[in-house]
């Protein structure tokens, strides 16, 4: 016998996993989302011979309590699960229960028992390999990743704030970069003490933003052409953008690319900007695809963050290359650490294409 992996109940599965992989150096090695478990999601994690399992849930405070007071379960590996049920099951142990053999939907066969104090001890062997998650959609940020439009964002917030009497420098912009237009304009005016609200700031952004986006705003070729080769094979597309909906549309028109993408969302359509998650399950939404089954395409850490804490897949191509990259980007699940000029369409397609839905 010996032991099979530990699992860790966390409320933050992001975060958690973040940590343990910046900090003890852990790998994933798969992720799943349960069928008989709503709200139920894992993540494995693995560093030589451990295998480390977080899983999320809703939870109520009474759970939390009870947690703090008691260890996480125990997984033992056995040669024959339904043996050692029987076994345990003779024993007749005083204060401790069994539960009977069943098989899970990522693919072990186990048995629970849980000691006199209600700790869980699993008994499982693995009988099939894990249920990989196919890509059935993918998402591509806009601003920095599929076309080159920072430093026009750049020129048209710093013509905003300058009416103001407030100097915008280019590494005071580096904060937003990734954020939403919107999250920016509430943070400056409250930096700022700025009379006008936030939607008004926001409004005369975009007309600047307008104004210059025709003759600055160009499409990344390379990631054109990734976006032509998913098309290709007949991958829904979307773009998730923390521009505003005005920007998003004209802009697209003015590339002609609206007529490439299945569902075109802004932050400011969804409910909370990046790193929070919404703006890619809304474009899920759309797609009607599960979250799981997207894949995003971004720049920033913050979107890296957001991809992430909907649970999809991303590939990430940074925007900012300073030395060393966010901790975000360590959880791209393809990632270009050169940025756009080291970007591979080809390697990047490859990679989708073998994950794949039939």
């Amino acid at each position: 016998m010996k032991v099979d992996h530990v699992g860790i109940e966390v409320q933050d599965l992001y975060a958690m996993e973040l940590f343990y992989r910046r900090a003890l150096g852990f790998e994933p090695a798969y992720r799943y989302v349960s069928r008989n478990t709503p709200g139920l999601r894992t993540v494995f994690l693995r560093r030589g011979g451990v295998s480390l399992e977080l899983l999320e849930r809703p939870r109520d405070e009474a759970f939390l309590a009870r947690r703090a007071a008691a260890p996480d379960h125990l997984s033992l590996e056995v040669e024959d699960v339904d043996a050692e049920h029987a076994r345990l099951a003779a024993l007749a142990l005083p204060g401790a229960s069994l539960r009977p053999p069943r098989d899970t939907g990522d693919g072990y066969r186990e048995a629970e028992l849980r000691d006199p104090e209600g700790n869980v001890v699993e008994l499982s062997v693995r009988i099939r390999p894990p249920p990989p998650i196919p890509v059935r959609g993918v998402i591509f940020d806009l601003d920095g990743t599929l076309v080159d439009s920072e430093e026009v964002y750049y020129e048209a917030d710093r013509a905003v704030l300058a009416r103001r009497g407030v100097t915008l420098t280019r590494e005071d912009k580096r904060r937003y970069i990734g954020r939403g237009s919107l999250e920016m304009m509430i943070d400056v005016r409250s930096r700022h003490g700025l009379a006008e609200s936030a939607a008004d700031l926001l409004a005369e952004k975009n007309r600047e933003y307008l104004a210059l986006a025709g003759a600055g705003t160009r499409v990344y070729p390379e990631m054109r052409r990734l976006l032509d080769l998913v098309r290709a094979r007949g991958v829904p597309v979307a773009v998730a953008s923390g521009s505003s909906p005005v920007v998003l549309e004209t802009l697209l028109d003015a590339l002609d690319l609206a007529s490439a993408f299945a569902a075109v969302v802004s932050a400011e359509q969804a409910g909370r900007g990046k790193p929070a998650p919404d703006v890619f399950l809304e474009a899920a939404r759309r797609l009607g695809l599960p979250p799981q089954e997207c894949l995003v395409v971004e720049d920033s850490p913050f979107g890296v963050e957001a991809a992430k804490r909907a649970f999809m897949s991303c590939i990430a191509v940074p925007y900012l290359l300073d030395a060393p990259l966010p901790d975000a980007f360590v959880m791209a699940d393809l990632l270009f650490p050169e940025g756009m000029a080291g970007f591979d369409a080809a390697q990047a397609f490859a990679w989708i294409e073998a994950r794949l839905a039939e």
